[in-house]
C-alpha cells in the first residue's frame, strides 16, 4: 500500500476503501520513524553523554564596593 493507491481511491470516491489505505499507510510511517528512534536511542546505549554541548555559561555581575 502505498501514498499513490490512497489518492487514486480518494479520486474514485471510494471512501471505505480510502479509509482503509490512509490507516495502513500512516501504519507503516509510524512503524518505520519508531524503528529508526529505536536504533538510535540503541546505538547510544552504553556510551558516555557528551555534556559540552549542554554546559552554558553564566555571566555574573559583582557590584564594585565604593
Amino acid at each position: 500500500m502505498n501514498t499513490n493507491e490512497l489518492v487514486s481511491d480518494i479520486k474514485t470516491g471510494d471512501n471505505v476503501k480510502a479509509n482503509k489505505s490512509f490507516d495502513t499507510v500512516m501504519g507503516e510511517k509510524l512503524k518505520a520513524a519508531l524503528d529508526a528512534k529505536k536504533i538510535e536511542i540503541a546505538s547510544g546505549i552504553g556510551q558516555t553523554p557528551d555534556v559540552s554541548d549542554e554546559i552554558e555559561e553564566i555571566e555574573v555581575e559583582v557590584p564594585s564596593e565604593e
